[in-house]
């Protein structure tokens, strides 16, 4: 992992203000990081999934990263909160060994 994820991202400075300023909660996934937005009165509903590869937040559940160009707040959420960044990136890293095949002499 060489440049912050940060760098890599393409994202409106709107996205950005608002990924620092929600109240996100984080959950790790088999499958990545859960994403949820505690500022909405339903949190459980604005629960989205953020996918890790290659050392980025590359793909996001959510209507926006679909529909809209560039990251959206919950990719740019978990790139700039650094230990659930380096947790989730670490996970999959650990998933990835593990899911080699052991040499055996």
């Amino acid at each position: 992992m060489s440049a912050h994820p940060l760098d890599r991202l393409d994202m409106a400075e709107r996205t950005l203000q608002r990924a620092q300023y929600e109240a996100f909660e984080f959950e790790l996934v088999e499958q990545g990081v859960l994403v949820r937005n505690a500022s909405h009165e339903n949190p459980s509903d604005h629960e989205y999934l953020v996918r890790i590869d290659d050392g980025l937040p590359d793909s996001c559940t959510c209507p926006a990263d679909e529909h809209h160009q560039g990251a959206c707040k919950h990719r740019v959420a978990v790139a700039i909160r650094k230990h659930v960044f380096d947790s989730a990136y670490n996970l999959q890293r650990v998933r990835d060994l593990s899911a080699r095949p052991v040499a055996t002499q």
